[in-house]
């Protein structure tokens, strides 16, 4: 694999120290997860044929959760699907107190396509199905028919305006069947609309209501106009995410695949009631998604075990979603199902962990230049450390890499310095707290 420019080297191994996953280049890193990514690949084309998915990645802090998460990710905006994600929080829940709505608030900021990879695509996305609907009723018009649509504030041919009228209704009967949808169908006519007459206003105005900004139905009137339709709640706000894949389907994309990661946020919820709640949003997805009742729709929930496990407080707790998300008993560590909606991600091997140092250390030799630890020298660092007592349970890959990296910088800054005492004393620092996660406010992702 062709090393990376030195720009985009520098940007990695900057995330990488700071203890969180790249945006970009997550290629330059991948080692192991064959297995779950062939299944991703799968589970994909399951959503490019019109059906659901729902995951739940679960694993130890540092374990790698949000980096599969941000692999599959990239794989899934280079083929074509749109990709919305968001990280839970006290502030970013399921339901209650308006902190559902503001997820879906943050999920719509962060909608994903292939050109702009780093959200803000909604826009782009509407544009490109009312193009759609253009190039589809032009298509039905006589070759004598001029298909090219009028300027801004111009009149169409009462043909093209017929049979962009009949277009439209026919691609908003497919939303209106849906919970929402008649508001959606409203919606989307009225950014259509607002499209042909240049109308900026018109355009802001539809966008603001499909992100959920309006609070209340006299704001949304008193922008959209009397007939403007109710905004989206904390309680509807997971409709209009399937209503957004139905969107994306009709605009060309391949589906939608919303990622929602740090789900150990709803394991923390106090109130018993209120975590029930978010519980039963959960359980909607979960029914949805793998009964066919979302279609082009994929969801990614990680969190830490006990997310799921903890029979007080975690998903088990939940009767129905304890019974969906039961382990398959004919599998074990080795004998792995994949298909099933938890999936549990094991810890790197030794194998696998040295060669993703090698990557790093390639990395930071595009960026620095030649690295001074050799291979050799790279597998005694991670042979000192898989020694350490304790380091089957704690030791993680993002405090390896962290350890790892601080080495890597120090003697490219001190060249005095010998290899080997660097390393004595990275391998000391790795028993601190700041690289090994041990309590549940651990934070990143690696």
């Amino acid at each position: 694999m062709p090393e990376p420019p030195v720009r985009d080297a520098q940007a990695i191994l900057q995330s990488l120290q700071a203890g969180v996953v790249p945006r970009a280049g997550l290629h330059h890193l991948a080692v192991g997860r064959v297995p779950e990514v062939r299944q991703a690949l799968a589970e994909l084309e399951v959503l490019r044929d019109g059906g659901g998915v729902f995951k739940v990645v679960v694993g130890d802090y540092g374990s790698g959760k949000t980096f599969l998460l941000a692999l599959i990710r990239q794989v899934a905006l280079a083929r074509g699907y749109l990709v919305a994600d968001a990280d839970l929080g006290p502030d970013l829940r399921l339901r209650g107190d308006d902190r559902g709505l503001a997820t879906y608030r943050q999920l719509m900021a962060r909608v994903s396509s292939e050109g702009r990879p780093d959200g803000g695509a909604l826009g782009t996305v509407l544009d490109r199905w009312a193009e759609r609907v253009r190039s589809a009723a032009a298509a039905r018009l006589p070759p004598s028919e001029d298909p090219a649509a009028p300027p801004p504030g111009a009149s169409r041919s009462p043909d093209l305006a017929m049979a962009v009228d009949r277009e439209l209704r026919s691609r908003l009967r497919g939303f209106q069947d849906q919970p929402g949808g008649f508001a959606w169908a409203a919606v989307l006519r009225r950014y259509y609309e607002a499209a042909l007459a240049g109308d900026e206003a018109g355009l802001a105005s539809s966008l603001r209501w499909l992100r959920g900004e309006f609070r209340s139905a006299a704001e949304a009137r008193a922008v959209l106009g009397s007939g403007a339709p109710p905004p989206i709640t904390d309680a509807t706000w997971y409709e209009h995410l399937r209503l957004l894949a139905l969107l994306a389907a009709d605009a060309g994309y391949a589906g939608l695949l919303v990622m929602l990661d740090e789900g150990v946020n709803l394991l923390r919820i106090g109130a018993p009631e209120s975590r029930a709640a978010n519980y039963e949003v959960v359980l909607r997805i979960c029914n949805d998604t793998l009964q066919g009742r979302s279609a082009f729709l994929g969801f990614y929930l990680a969190g830490p075990p006990e997310m799921v496990t903890d029979v007080r407080r975690g998903f088990h707790s939940y009767p129905a979603l304890r019974s969906r998300l039961q382990a398959n008993p004919y599998a074990d560590a080795r004998h792995r199902d994949l298909t099933q909606p938890v999936l549990s991600l094991a810890p790197l091997t030794a194998d696998e962990l040295l060669a993703l140092l090698y990557k790093v250390r390639s990395l930071h030799a595009a960026a620095h230049g030649p690295s001074r630890l050799g291979e050799a020298e790279t597998a005694t660092f991670l042979g000192r450390l898989l020694a350490r007592p304790g380091a089957e349970r704690f030791l993680t890959v993002r405090g390896t890499l962290r350890a790892f990296l601080q080495a890597l910088s120090v003697l490219a800054q001190n060249p005095e310095m010998e290899p080997g005492a660097v390393l004595g004393q990275a391998e000391e620092d790795l028993a601190d707290s700041r690289f090994v996660s041990l309590d549940v406010d651990a934070q990143g992702p690696v």
